[in-house]
């Protein structure tokens, strides 16, 4: 007891006001730029309406091991001394070809049972499942599954011509693809990552092999009630990834549901009219609009004039873009497309998921969502995601919401969120390639990570004292 009374006092007490921030996206803009989640200034569990005395912490979700090692990690990412000699470490050993470090058996065990178990889902269909099934048993809706390969252009990357081993790299990536969406299981959604080969040829959709591939990858989705993100890219990229992802959904996004969602960056100033752009084809064309609203991924390689100055103006930008989605009306950020080719009265269809991790976007998300319930208006079809070991008061503070919605007084005038983690999963090597690209992407986001560290604490020391 004694033992269990020293750790509590270490264990800081402050109240919880924030959230960590973090990637689905760009949050190292919080003086310069934009964010995906940049620390707010109120938590999702503090804010959630109609919150009774008894009701549980929505940390009390977490089990204990996965608690503990979550502060231990945080804890570590908050001290500005250990986040850089860290990722300096991970990324030797994520790039390194030396056998000593890749084949070391007490390194690998260490990562394994660390880092990678903390925000990755596995490198076997077994253990894939096993860490789906848990989030299901926590109360996630499921799950945002992504394989760990993936490519980075530097600045200035040009895109090559076709490669004489093209043909052997898509039939690997629709393999690769065609197991993510197996283990996704039936209404989760899977993540498609553009690798070389998708890149480089996304610009011609008449190549035979690529889109008959992708076709393979959507009728298997389609057969498994699998929904499948097409993620964006950088910039040199985006404009033909755009036109190949509208070619799919005009195929998919029949009977006024979304099979395909393509993926806009709130932090681009361009991103509002790209989206109305998009909204007018699809209704002019007869089909949903499957919308995966994220702040923004790619401040270290893009050009700095594509994005907005301030956080503020990113904020905006992605609540209005939610807002008018949800409301299913056009606002001060989303107008009509200047030359739209279909009624502007009538709202387009789209279903939205809304990717974030800052509890302020999540919450007013939610109060559309329960304004909409009291007046009896059918709302469009919303899911929430969080990365997988992050932001963990955030997505349960979703599930903690609806479950007062499932058996309370609230039941009449909400709903349950459907809240979803985002979950990498490959070998030990391929998601350290991944885990250094969010934390550098991240490295300010991560420095701030001391609220989360505090939310994290309160818990912990809330368990040990049985309180």
């Amino acid at each position: 007891m004694k033992s269990i009374a020293r750790l509590s006092r270490a264990i800081p007490t402050a109240s919880f006001r924030g959230s960590i921030s973090s990637r689905y996206f760009h949050p190292n803009l919080r003086a310069r730029g934009a964010s995906f989640a940049d620390p707010p200034t109120i938590g999702v569990n503090q804010t959630l309406p109609s919150r009774r005395e008894s009701t549980p912490p929505a940390l009390s979700l977490l089990a204990f091991p996965a608690l503990l090692r979550s502060y231990l990690i945080t804890a570590a990412s908050s001290s500005s001394l250990v986040i850089a000699p860290s990722l300096r470490l991970l990324s030797l050993l994520a790039h390194s070809t030396s056998p000593w470090l890749q084949h070391n058996p007490i390194l690998y065990l260490l990562l394994k049972k660390t880092f990678y178990k903390q925000f990755c889902g596995g490198e076997t269909s077994s253990e894939v499942q096993k860490t789906t099934a848990g989030l299901k048993k926590v109360g996630f809706r499921g799950v945002i599954l992504a394989s760990a390969k993936e490519i980075v252009l530097e600045k200035g990357t040009a895109i090559e011509a076709e490669k004489p081993d093209e043909a052997n790299d898509i039939e690997s990536w629709k393999r690769d693809v065609l197991e993510t969406v197996r283990l996704v299981g039936r209404d989760g959604f899977a993540a498609l990552k553009y690798l070389r080969p998708f890149v480089e040829t996304c610009l011609r959709i008449t190549d035979t092999k690529l889109p008959q591939a992708t076709t393979e990858i959507c009728e298997y989705a389609k057969s498994q009630g699998v929904r499948l993100l097409f993620d964006a890219e950088q910039h040199v990229v985006q404009n033909g990834i755009d036109q190949w992802t509208l070619h799919f959904q005009r195929k998919y996004n029949k009977d006024g549901l979304a099979l395909v969602y393509g993926t806009y960056q709130a932090y681009l100033r361009s991103s509002p009219a790209t989206l109305a752009k998009h909204l007018d084809i699809a209704q002019r064309d007869g089909y949903t609009l499957g919308v995966k609203l994220v702040r923004g991924a790619y401040m270290s390689s893009d050009p700095r004039h594509l994005f907005w100055a301030t956080k503020e103006e990113t904020d905006e930008a992605y609540d209005g873009i939610a807002e008018s989605l949800m409301r299913k009306q056009w606002n001060k950020v989303l107008r009509p497309a200047e030359e739209a080719s279909s009624q502007p009265h009538i709202f387009p269809a789209a279903d939205l998921v809304l990717a974030s991790h800052n509890p302020d976007s999540v919450q007013k998300a939610m109060s559309i969502r329960q304004e909409q319930c009291r007046a009896g208006e059918s709302g469009i079809r919303l899911a929430y995601g969080q990365l997988m070991g992050m932001a963990d008061e955030v997505g349960c503070g979703l599930i903690m919401s609806g479950r007062r919605s499932a058996h309370g007084t609230e039941k009449a005038t909400t709903e349950r969120p459907q809240a979803y983690k985002y979950v990498v999963w490959g070998t030990v090597q391929e998601c350290l390639k991944y885990l250094v690209r969010r934390a550098e992407e991240n490295r300010d986001a991560l420095g701030r990570a001391r609220q989360e560290r505090i939310a994290l604490g309160r818990e912990l020391r809330r368990r040990l004292l049985g309180a």
